[in-house]
Formats: C-alpha cells, sequence, structure tokens
C-alpha cells in the first residue's frame, strides 16, 4: 500500500477485499474435497479470508480519513482487532453487526494472522476458527463496506 491516495483508494481497497475473499472461497471448496479438510480449512484459505477483512477493515477507515501512512504504521499493520476497534470507534457498528461467534472466529483468526503464522510455518498446536463463522463475517463486512464506499460489484 502507498502513500499516494491517487493510487490507494477506498473503492479500490474494497475491490481487492473482495477479490481475496473470492479466492477464500475457492481454495476452501478445493482442499475441502479433500480428506481431513473437510472439517478445518487449510492456512492459504484462512490466510486470503484474513486478507480479505483487513482489506476491508482500511477501505473504511481510509474513506474516515485515516491516512494511508497511518493504515501502514504498527498501529494497524496486520492487526484486525486493531483495524476493527477504531472502525467502530469511527461509525462502523452503525453499519453492520456481527454476531458473538463471529467475532470470536475473527479473534482467533486475527491470533495467527497477525503474527504471519499463516504465512510461514510455525509448529505447535493452533486453534483454527471456523472456515464458515469467518465466512460469514467477511460477507457481512464487504458488503456494509463496499456500500459505504461506493464500490458495487459486491453481491454475496
Amino acid at each position: 500500500m502507498r502513500d499516494d491516495p491517487e493510487l490507494t483508494t477506498p473503492i479500490g481497497l474494497a475491490r481487492y477485499a473482495h477479490d481475496f475473499f473470492d479466492s477464500s472461497r475457492a481454495v476452501d471448496y478445493h482442499y475441502g474435497k479433500s480428506d481431513g479438510f473437510d472439517l478445518v480449512s487449510q492456512m492459504p484459505a484462512l490466510y486470503l479470508i484474513g486478507h480479505s477483512i483487513e482489506l476491508a477493515f482500511k477501505s473504511y477507515l481510509l474513506h474516515r480519513d485515516i491516512t494511508l501512512r497511518e493504515l501502514r504504521s504498527r498501529k494497524f499493520g496486520h492487526d484486525l482487532h486493531s483495524c476493527q476497534r477504531k472502525a467502530e470507534e469511527l461509525g462502523l457498528s452503525g453499519l453492520v453487526k456481527f454476531d458473538s461467534a463471529e467475532a470470536a472466529a475473527v479473534e482467533l483468526l486475527n491470533s495467527l494472522y497477525s503474527k504471519k503464522q499463516l504465512n510461514y510455518i510455525e509448529t505447535g498446536i493452533k486453534c483454527i476458527p471456523e472456515f464458515g463463522l469467518l465466512k460469514s463475517f467477511a460477507i457481512k463486512l464487504i458488503h456494509a463496506v463496499s456500500s459505504e464506499v461506493g464500490y458495487e460489484d459486491f453481491n454475496r
């Protein structure tokens, strides 16, 4: 993400959120046909849906005048919780409501996503969130943000 607001826009981030979301579903669907992965999603599917959620939050935050430089800073980085907290502070909760199971799934995802454990292997036991709950959260979020920022191609 560059610091030039002419190159990175809320609509562009919403579009990428949509694209990464669609990709996460395709990967989950593909691996879901394999033995053992019908219950737990593969790390690439989790990474892709996490990235879609991050982009949707950042689309909303950029729309609400948080600068690109600030969005790239350690304050937000890849921390879904920090992005969500700031987005809700700036009115997102008036646009969309998440149920407690969806929110808990995103918190679990964030514990892996924000520390890059979905990108790089770190051995040991991990708590993996249910993909269906993440999907439900992402659909609600991307739908609300897309409408708010003017991106009209999210029809899920």
